[in-house]
C-alpha cells in the first residue's frame, strides 16, 4: 500500500511539474515578464535546474529548425 501510495504521489508532483512548465511557457510565449516570474518563483531550484535545461535544449532544436528551413520562408511572430 505505501509504494501504491508513492507512485500516486510521484505521478501527481510530475503532473503538477508539467502543468507549471506549460504555464510558465504560456508566459513567456505572450511575453508576460510578470507571470512567469510569478510561476518560477512557484518552483522548487531543482524544479528551476530542469526549466533551465529544457529551456537550452528547446532554443537549441528552435534555432536548428529555424536555419533549416527555406529562404522563402520568412520567420514570422509567435
Amino acid at each position: 500500500m505505501d509504494q501504491a501510495l508513492a507512485g500516486v504521489l510521484e505521478a501527481v508532483s510530475a503532473a503538477s511539474l508539467a502543468l507549471a512548465l506549460r504555464k510558465a511557457m504560456s508566459m513567456a510565449c505572450q511575453g508576460d515578464r510578470q507571470g512567469l516570474a510569478a510561476c518560477l518563483e512557484a518552483l522548487t531550484p531543482d524544479q528551476l535546474l530542469e526549466v533551465a535545461a529544457a529551456a537550452r535544449l528547446l532554443s537549441a532544436a528552435a534555432g536548428q529548425a529555424l536555419s533549416e528551413k527555406p529562404a522563402d520562408q520568412a520567420p514570422g511572430g509567435l
